[in-house]
């Protein structure tokens, strides 16, 4: 394959964010020396390796162990990265007490206990937490409204209120206490699948009888009142929203609804593209195609549903090659660009 020139490469590699084998050092060495050449604008952590059977430890021992390891992936890296984990809280944590970090309540029990200040406590807590083990990045709070207690998202005590000014409320206080720490909270996932039976992961997620436009509302409250900075797509498929392509791959939603009607100037990153809803119907290639013209700035890989060592020189040249066939344009990529380093430089990272 021919070189990508360094200017293309740097726009390729800041719309990239993957998850990396390893714990240490040497795991971060290895993975800089294995893509020496191809940029990449972020990493995000798992405590469990999913990959292998059963579960092993993964990213994630102490943190001393987090706090060398994201301290070096920092220093190797030319620009400084986004470094993301999921820490909603309850169940979905990788910050975990085995570990050594402290206990953290789930989005669903403090939307039963209702108290402002209890979420504020709660949001400061983990905030600092996340900047102390050098993470500035949370794929939270989740907006999902609780609505189908048949959802991958609700048995996870994931889901905060049916309610969506209730939920506004508390999540405002969660992004802004992050971004007060310089942590990044993503918000997800847009348009919402509180109402859906299935999940993503295994397969294809038709809400097209069961989502409603309730679902939009703590997004369009938060962008009104310019809370949001950066908000994570879903792979649900609602054929009133779009009759062919599912929320992460789909213009309609993204651009069309997303950044014209509801008005978001902030980042949009997909959730992990490695999940069965698309890559049992689409190819790398046509994934990558679909989300870049859709409006997704950056593709988040979690490499942990599966792992593919050699993601990333795989998704600068698609990217390159879509570049040379016309198939997206480098404006396009201009535009995320900037959206990204603007979120960057938003958290102090230059």
């Amino acid at each position: 394959m021919k070189n990508i020139s360094s200017n293309v490469s740097e726009l390729i590699g800041q719309m990239i964010m993957v998850g990396i084998k390893g714990h240490d050092i040497v795991a971060a060495k290895d993975f800089f020396k294995l893509n020496q050449g191809y940029q990449i604008g972020g990493i995000i952590l798992y405590d469990e390796d999913i990959t292998i059977s059963p579960p092993s430890l993964h990213n994630i021992r102490s943190p001393k162990q987090l706090q060398e390891f994201t301290s070096y992936l920092q220093h190797l890296s030319d620009i400084p990265l986004l470094v993301g984990v999921d820490q909603e809280g309850g169940k979905v944590n990788r910050l975990k007490t085995k570990y050594g970090f402290e206990a953290s309540t789930s989005w669903e029990n403090l939307g039963k206990i209702n108290d402002l200040e209890q979420t504020a406590r709660e949001a400061l807590r983990t905030a600092k937490t996340l900047k102390e083990n050098g993470i500035n990045l949370n794929f939270a709070p989740v907006l999902d409204l609780l609505l189908s207690k048949d959802n991958i998202i609700i048995k996870k005590q994931r889901s905060f209120s049916s309610n969506p000014d209730k939920l506004t409320n508390h999540a405002k206080i969660v992004i802004d206490t992050h971004m007060d720490n310089n942590i990044i909270a993503v918000a997800k996932h847009f348009p919402g699948q509180g109402s859906s039976i299935g999940d993503t992961h295994e397969g294809w997620v038709d809400v097209s009888e069961s989502w409603s436009e309730k679902e939009l509302l703590p997004y369009q409250n938060l962008i009104d009142s310019e809370t949001i900075s950066a908000i994570m797509t879903s792979h649900l498929f609602n054929k009133y929203l779009d009759d062919e392509y599912p929320a992460t791959v789909s213009k309609s939603i993204l651009t069309d609804l997303l950044r014209k009607k509801m008005n978001f100037t902030g980042v949009i990153i997909s959730d992990d593209p490695q999940m069965k809803a698309l890559k049992n119907k689409y190819s790398l290639e046509q994934i990558i195609e679909l989300m870049i013209n859709a409006g997704v700035d950056i593709f988040c890989f979690g490499n942990n549903l599966e792992y593919d060592p050699g993601i990333v020189k795989k998704i600068h040249h698609i990217i390159d090659d879509l570049l040379k066939r016309n198939k997206i344009t480098i404006s396009r990529l201009v535009k995320s660009y900037d959206r990204i380093i603007n979120l960057k430089s938003m958290i102090g990272l230059q």
